[in-house]
């Protein structure tokens, strides 16, 4: 018996996948299958069976997967014993985060943990908050940052942490019909053609969901790059919706206004979510601790 044997146990439990314990481990799925294959035999018991629901532990495999986890923890308990200091941790962590947050508030995360944790690989993706849910889901993020939407209340498989509260505002060109005003009318506003961010198709994305309380979108454009959305609101093409969060980041633009809305609250909510299956690692606890400290600090925090 090997320790990478209990490794990969452990990984194709939580997420139910051959494929993606391979992927995680850099390894070929044949390479996996043969080291748990071989474990089996060694230990004279079936450790998984196939589904339709993917690889699910037998009983006696659950009992085995509980402790080979347990032997995972003490493990890197032993390793960070042997560290001298923080300085010398490495490692992944993969990490998705909805735009708005990345481009503001994300930026101090990474650079007060990188400077903390400096050989710490942090791999991060940018994308809508209902196609995070599903790299979070399949194992393709440990952990994710993004608004709160109905897709998230009703998945049983997340656990969510709140952060913060915010409010929408209208980013506008400076030469368009609205572009000098401070403030509008959500009714104002949703007359104007909409530009949505959106890593998919689908129209119902976080901030969507919130303005459909107030009567229907215009929806213009749909578009996966924050940056051509600016561009195209810069043009007077059309509006966008943003987290007053970004208040400050468009201060300055030549080309781009932020407007409150005067006449409606619309709220969202900033939240963590990290998968029910994933083992939180200490570094990983370490970033944790680092996002909750920081966005306690902000002025959006309530």
């Amino acid at each position: 018996m090997r320790l990478d044997q209990l490794y990969y146990i452990v990984e194709v439990a939580q997420f139910k996948s051959i494929s993606m314990a391979a992927e995680r481990n850099y390894m070929s799925q044949p390479a996996i299958s043969s080291s748990i294959s071989k474990l089996e035999l060694e230990l004279g018991v079936t450790l998984f069976k196939r589904t339709n629901k993917g690889m699910v532990p037998t009983e006696i495999g659950k009992s085995v997967i509980e402790k080979a986890a347990g032997i995972i923890d003490k493990v890197e308990e032993i390793k960070n014993i042997t560290r001298n200091n923080a300085m010398k941790l490495t490692g992944d962590i993969s990490i998705a985060v909805e735009p708005s947050f990345c481009n503001t508030i994300m930026v101090n995360i990474l650079t007060t943990f990188k400077y903390k944790h400096p050989k710490i690989n942090l791999m991060v993706k940018v994308g809508e908050s209902n196609d995070i849910l599903h790299d979070l889901l399949s194992g393709r993020a440990d952990i994710s940052i993004n608004l709160k939407t109905e897709q998230y209340v009703k998945s049983s498989d997340i656990i969510i942490k709140k952060l913060f509260k915010d409010n929408l505002m209208v980013i506008a060109g400076k030469n368009s019909t609205i572009g000098d005003k401070e403030t509008i009318s959500i009714e104002e506003a949703l007359n104007q053609p909409v530009a949505l961010y959106n890593t998919g198709y689908e129209t119902k994305c976080g901030i969507s969901q919130t303005l459909h309380k107030y009567g229907n979108l215009k929806v213009a454009y749909r578009f996966d790059n924050l940056n051509v959305i600016e561009k195209v609101v810069g043009n007077g093409t059309c509006i966008s919706f943003v987290p007053k969060m970004m208040i400050n980041y468009y201060k300055g633009s030549d080309s781009i206004n932020t407007i409150l809305i005067n006449n409606a609250s619309l709220e969202i909510e900033v939240i963590m979510v990290i998968n029910k299956r994933h083992r939180i690692s200490n570094i990983e606890k370490d970033l944790i601790n680092t996002i909750k400290s920081l966005c306690q600090r902000c002025e959006f925090s309530d």
